[in-house]
């Protein structure tokens, strides 16, 4: 079986200008998450200067630290790679979860069960 070639127009490219806006939105990122960059190199496992070469765009950020650096910010990777976010909505829900307690949010689970039911 023959695969459809993809048009070359419906295809992102990964050049220079995407990935120091990715940088950019993972400078912004962290910093909404009120996150240090060198915490944030820590926890990649990654030297300060290369957290900065990232954010900075002045080199491209591997796939490994991105999947990382998505479940630490709670951003997705659709955002991190091309600005895009189409769960926001999960995202506002996540970010109301910050600093509560587990039974509060096991209770707000339930609703959302209950909702979904």
């Amino acid at each position: 079986m023959k695969k459809k070639a993809v048009a070359q127009k419906d295809v992102k490219q990964f050049t220079e200008e995407v990935w120091k806006a990715m940088g950019t939105r993972i400078r912004e990122a962290r910093e909404e998450a009120s996150m240090k960059q060198i915490d944030l190199a820590t926890l990649l496992a990654i030297g300060k200067n290369q957290m900065y070469r990232i954010e900075n765009g002045q080199t491209p950020c591997k796939t490994e630290y991105l999947f990382e650096i998505s479940q630490i910010l709670g951003v997705s990777l659709d955002y991190l790679y091309f600005g895009e976010n189409e769960c926001s909505e999960v995202g506002e829900i996540v970010e109301m979860c910050r600093g509560k307690g587990l039974k509060e949010i096991r209770k707000a689970a339930d609703i959302l069960r209950a909702f979904f039911s």
